[in-house]
């Protein structure tokens, strides 16, 4: 495909385990938003990656047999996504309302213009429009990420953070959820303060051509703000790096290496499933306890950017691998 800089999209078409394609990530977009995409797509699954990316995605697409993994290039965002995911409805629309509440405060501009999507589930997808153009970057999901956590923090409202990965797909509008059957919907800004749960999930029964509000006018801290997050991500990796480098030579002969790296530094986006599995089963390997093994592990698991649910499953997997070895079995459970 021929794609401007920076309007390059991975689509999923289907489950999110489906293949990616690579699309015009704006276009894209508007097309779902817009209803252009109802009456084709509309009772299937769909997703958009969150980040749009230039010319080096589609080098490494072909290269790596039509596949975005393992991209570390640059990428770049017009909106950002902050995403509420609830058990209650109401109390993810009670969270939705703040985190609106406090952009609105902090960036009065965009009062009104705010897009707010009602997920389809459980949760609610609240979008700041980038409208101060900052570059793309390599790890600028990074920046975006500590700009999306303050935000959240100012509001005392908790975000999934795991959506700041760079190869994430978020569902796109008036697609259907497969486990509620309701569709994405967005709800207008007057609409949010107003609508009980239960009225959005009426509202979200069906799909619509509601579009994207964009702002008027740039808020004028915005790029205060993204320079901000900016400097404390650069702070951040730096510390990290500085952090290993006096470690490099004096290795801790109680734990595994990656061990202490988790529970230390963190690691990197394309070995946290793998880690963490590892991390579990060592620990349980020694005979920890499985609670005492959540309690350890799951901070740092979700500190890395991994969704809760996927948290747990690594860390239950591990310390299943763990018991499988100390009796014997193999992966099948054959003794």
């Amino acid at each position: 495909m021929t794609a401007t800089p920076f309007n390059v999209g991975a689509f999923v078409s289907g489950a999110p385990t489906s293949p990616r394609a690579l699309v015009r990530h704006a276009d894209l977009l508007a097309a779902y938003a817009d209803g252009a995409m109802i009456d084709r797509d509309a009772t299937g699954e769909a997703y958009l990656s969150h980040f749009a990316f230039g010319a080096e995605m589609q080098t490494h697409y072909a290269a790596n047999r039509q596949s975005v993994a393992g991209f570390a290039g640059p990428c770049w965002a017009r909106r950002l996504v902050l995403d509420i995911d609830r058990t209650d409805p109401a109390g993810a629309l009670y969270d939705a309302r703040r985190l609106v509440t406090a952009i609105y405060q902090r960036y009065p501009e965009t009062v009104g213009d705010v897009p707010v999507w009602f997920s389809g589930n459980k949760g609610f997808h609240v979008a700041v429009e980038l409208s101060h153009n900052p570059p793309p970057a390599v790890g600028f999901q990074r920046t975006a990420r500590t700009f999306a956590e303050k935000l959240a923090a100012d509001a005392d409202v908790s975000i999934d953070t795991s959506i700041y990965d760079i190869a994430h797909i978020i569902r796109l509008p008036n697609t259907r959820h497969p486990k509620t059957g309701l569709f994405k919907r967005l709800v207008p800004s007057e609409a949010l303060f107003v609508m009980s749960a239960e009225r959005i999930r009426e509202h979200a029964q069906h799909p619509a051509g509601d579009g994207i509000p964009s702002v008027c006018s740039c808020p004028a801290k915005l790029a205060d703000d993204w320079r901000a997050a900016e400097v404390a991500t650069a702070s951040a990796t730096e510390a990290r790096a500085t952090t290993r480098r006096d470690f490099a030579g004096a290795p801790d002969l109680r734990a595994p290496r990656y061990v202490l790296d988790l529970l230390r530094f963190g690691v990197d986006e394309g070995e946290r499933h793998t880690v963490l599995f590892r991390c579990a089963a060592w620990l349980a390997e020694q005979g920890a306890p499985p609670s005492l093994v959540g309690a350890l592990l799951t901070e740092p698991g979700r500190d890395v950017g991994l969704a809760p649910k996927d948290v747990d499953r690594q860390i239950a997997c591990g310390i299943e691998h763990a018991r499988r070895q100390r009796t014997g079995q193999d992966e099948g459970g054959t003794p």
